[in-house]
């Protein structure tokens, strides 16, 4: 092994949360070493430069690695295909930049229902609510302030995105029906902001954004946590996390350009490797003092695993709507059916956000729900019906944080470096089920109410089997109150490790029914603030301590 590195704090993983976490600490001057096994993503490769871009989508561009195979992804067997990406950047290199928060009684799920393992988040909202505007003022948020259905929001960068004729379609059905709604925060520059171009309207979001305007943290936190000196390395596969008498020492990794391993070593090590690399990554990491994965003693690591339930509904209408101008993600939502009734028949609520589409290709070969126009000779026909004239709901109803669902080593396949490949199981609970079904029949109320409707799609679980698509990957080594119900306490700190740090989308509690990156940043910007303020304490630390309140928080 070539000759190891030292550093204060050690990052694995360059996404959302290391991102956050690196710079952060890096601004007070803490020594980082930042490991990605991706690498930096040039603007010109970004499918919009593509003759086929909306074809690019389904293939070099997909959501999914099993698809895309790009040499620094990894397989993932299973019986889903979540959405992620490695790079520096993360998943954010082709989210959509959608921006709300988690609700106050997102945080106390478990005193509400408790419904299958669903416990109490270890902290509030108001507790977090600091960190979430420190996490938009970094990041630059498009904003509309004022919603009465949320607690109040600062000014954003720039006012919320422009929500088009379809955003104007859709509200006046929730106006008909008396529901509220209002335009959706997004993580997309509505003016210029540092090196960063505003949106041009291209609409399509999801290839990544060549302009900048979208918030991929390879265009927000780290330009910034490079020039405070942190020592970002590319290319870096992390194969295991180190341990010696009950503390994190650092890892060793795999230089995937040339076959070679380093070491790093460490005071404090985070792990910010998405919500399936980073249980992979600690049950890689068995070894003596750890026989069951790092961080494992209790045997939750890679459990309760959430997706969020999941329907894309898409409505034709009568008149021309444009939906393929504009930002991709929410323009509006409702969250009339947010908050749990049990007349409904299930716990928990959803969210229904208003969206646009995209180009001509993406109508032909059927949107979002493969409403496909047909072949031959009635094939103008219905692109010229179709086409410009489409809006989507998503229903994002919040899934229940089930044990059983989760990640695993796949026994037989490995990634290009020899490592175990993860194995993901995940089944709709039949709460969820009944949950999204009922968020469909909403969605199709509020699009009978705008009025026009000439015909329909939807990609809901009725009828159809198997578990909703991955796009929101979260739970699987959760925050919690004891070392019995979570992985760790609510600083982020392992239970069984105290210099050991978790700050991705795995750490959060429950799902909400909201997409998770502003939570999950917050929750990155609040643990790095708690490392900086506590730092000599955790060196000392030879236990994790209890959730007890720390000086200055």
């Amino acid at each position: 092994m070539a000759a190891y590195t030292e550093t204060d704090v050690l990052v694995i993983g360059a996404g959302a949360g290391g991102a956050a976490m690196s710079k952060r600490l890096s601004d007070d001057g803490i020594k980082v070493v930042c490991l990605e096994q991706g690498d930096w993503l040039h603007p010109m490769d970004h499918p919009h430069f593509y003759d086929g871009w909306e074809l690019e989508r389904q293939r070099a561009w997909s959501w999914h690695p099993n698809v895309r195979m790009f040499p620094e992804d990894y397989p993932i067997t299973g019986n889903t295909e979540p959405m992620l990406m490695n790079g520096v950047g993360g998943s954010t290199l082709h989210y959509a930049g959608a921006w709300p928060r988690f609700k106050p009684v997102d945080f106390r799920k478990g005193t509400e229902h408790g419904v299958e393992g669903t416990i109490d988040w270890p902290i509030s909202y108001e507790e977090l609510e600091p960190f979430y505007f420190i996490n938009d003022a970094e990041i630059g948020v498009a904003r509309r302030t004022g919603d009465p259905g949320n607690p109040p929001r600062p000014e954003g960068w720039g006012p919320a995105n422009r929500g088009g004729k379809v955003g104007h379609k859709m509200a006046r059905g929730f106006d008909k029906l008396g529901w509220h709604w209002w335009p959706a925060d997004n993580a997309i520059l509505t003016v210029p902001k540092d090196a960063r171009l505003p949106c041009n309207d291209c609409g399509f979001c999801l290839g990544g954004c060549p302009r900048h305007a979208i918030a991929s943290t390879d265009v927000t936190y780290w330009p910034r946590a490079l020039r405070n000196g942190v020592d970002l390395r590319t290319n870096a596969r992390v194969e295991r996390i180190n341990a010696k008498n009950g503390r994190a020492t650092g890892a060793t990794y795999v230089d995937r350009i040339t076959g070679s391993r380093h070491e790093v070593r460490a005071r404090i090590v985070v792990v910010a490797a998405n919500s399936i690399g980073t249980p992979r990554l600690l049950l890689l990491s068995a070894q003596e003092g750890h026989p069951d994965g790092l961080a494992n003693s209790n045997g939750l690591v890679g459990t309760h695993l959430m997706f969020h339930s999941w329907s894309f509904e898409d409505f034709w209408f009568d008149e021309p709507l444009e939906g393929f101008k504009g930002p991709e993600p929410a323009v509006l939502y409702s969250q009339q059916f947010y908050d749990t009734d049990p007349e409904r028949g299930f716990v928990n609520g959803f969210s229904l956000q208003v969206g646009t589409a995209l180009g001509a290709a993406n109508s032909a070969l059927g949107t979002n729900t493969g409403n496909i126009a047909p072949w031959g000779a009635g094939h103008r026909k219905f692109f010229n019906e179709h086409f410009g004239r489409h809006a989507l709901v998503y229903v994002q109803g919040e899934d229940l944080p089930v044990r059983t669902n989760r990640v695993t080593l796949d026994p037989e396949v490995t990634d290009s470096s020899g490592l175990p490949a993860p194995h993901v199981y995940y089944e709709l609970h039949e709460n969820d089920r009944r949950l999204i079904e009922w968020g469909r029949r909403r969605a199709r109320q509020a699009a009978d109410a705008a009025g026009g409707v000439i015909d329909t799609a939807s990609t809901g679980i009725g009828g159809v089997e198997g578990p909703p698509p991955g796009w929101h990957i979260m739970g699987t080594c959760r925050m919690g109150n004891t070392p019995e119900d979570s992985v760790t306490n609510k600083w982020n700190q392992t239970w069984d490790v105290p210099n050991l740090f978790i700050t991705d989308a795995s750490s959060l509690t429950t799902g909400a029914a909201v997409n998770p990156t502003s939570t999950l940043q917050a929750v990155a910007v609040r643990c790095a603030e708690y490392i900086k303020r506590r730092h000599g304490d955790i060196l000392a630390q030879t236990t994790t301590p209890a959730n007890a309140d720390a000086p200055g928080f």
